[in-house]
């Protein structure tokens, strides 16, 4: 019989493929190891119960960061993840509460994984990797344990994946590129836009770094980004990418690489390594990390928005105008 673990596990497999898959970064370009291997195989060797080694639980600690930063899409495939890699642990403990309180074993998975979200929703995401696993654990057990003991076994009439269609309800909302515009100092919106792109253009050009931009707008304007990679743009842009023919806008972020070595992190935010490392023990860290290897590395992104960065629409167009300007073109 399908249950809740049954439906997580299919849509994890589903999502990933036969692919290989990145738990460390997310990405496995942009990661460190370049050996990958697939889902299936990454499960099988992940052990979370009582006998979790560490590579387990830096993995943990990396997907855990991974559901928490990615982006609307991403973040609901890494928090599946998350679930379906404690699945294996749930899977005795539901089996034996089954057979102990002759209860629907269906019953008492649904629970935990209620419990599981409950849990990982209510916990902040600077909690311990360690800290954070046994308390979704001892909740997953406290929520099944509570079911079976509150008596009747009554079994759900709909089906379980209402536990998981809404299931990255995470706090906040991604950016919309039309908070971007500061009606009260600029009251044009596409001026507001020009002259964000010009400034941006200007620093580019004073730290040298406009070489590097003007590769980027190459591969927006030749059509070798992916959609799914451009920022959504207001009624006030569309004019312009009818003029162009397409959605050449993009973010401050693209120009930055995805992710900075923890040092370096820890020295953006005014920390040394081992006052970092000390936090990130205690779950005082302001940033979260990912686990490549033995080597820890932050997101660019969530750096940015710690330290309160705002990561812009810039059009290709606006930021070569204003390097222009200060290189006296």
């Amino acid at each position: 019989m399908r249950d809740v673990f049954t439906i997580i596990t299919e849509r994890v497999l589903r999502d990933c493929g036969g692919e290989p898959i990145c738990a460390h970064v997310g990405d496995v370009q942009a990661c460190t190891i370049k050996n990958h291997p697939t889902y299936q195989i990454l499960r099988e060797n992940v052990q979370l119960g009582r006998s979790k080694s560490v590579a387990s639980l830096r993995l943990w600690e990396s997907v855990d960061a991974l559901a928490r930063e990615s982006g609307q899409e991403e973040r609901e495939k890494w928090l599946m993840i998350l679930l379906d890699l404690l699945t294996p642990c749930f899977g005795g403990w539901s089996n034996e509460l089954a057979r102990k309180w002759h209860y629907e074993v269906t019953d008492i998975r649904s629970a935990m994984v209620e419990s599981t979200l409950d849990a990982w929703f209510s916990m902040a995401g600077s909690t311990p990797a360690k800290k954070l696993l046994d308390t979704i654990m001892k909740r997953a057990f406290t929520g099944a344990r509570g079911l079976v003991e509150a008596g009747s076994s009554e079994t759900c009439a709909t089906s379980a994946e209402y536990l998981i269609t809404d299931i990255a309800h995470e706090q906040g909302s991604p950016l919309r590129a039309s908070s971007i515009i500061n009606a009260s100092t600029v009251r044009d919106p596409d001026a507001d836009e020009r002259i964000r792109g010009e400034r941006t253009g200007a620093l580019l050009q004073r730290m040298g770094a406009m070489d590097h931009a003007k590769i980027l707008h190459g591969r927006i304007r030749s059509g070798c980004r992916d959609d799914a990679d451009a920022p959504s743009i207001t009624p006030a842009q569309v004019g312009r990418s009818w003029v162009d023919g397409k959605n050449l806008y993009y973010r401050i972020s693209d120009l930055l690489p995805q992710y900075i070595g923890f040092s370096e992190a820890a020295n953006v935010v005014g920390l040394s390594q081992s006052q970092a490392s000390r936090m990130a023990g205690k779950g005082s860290l302001p940033f979260r990390v990912h686990w490549t290897g033995n080597s820890r590395v932050v997101s660019v992104k969530s750096l940015m928005n710690i330290l309160g960065i705002h990561d812009s629409i810039v059009h290709p167009d606006d930021v070569e105008n204003g390097a222009s300007h200060v290189g006296g073109e």
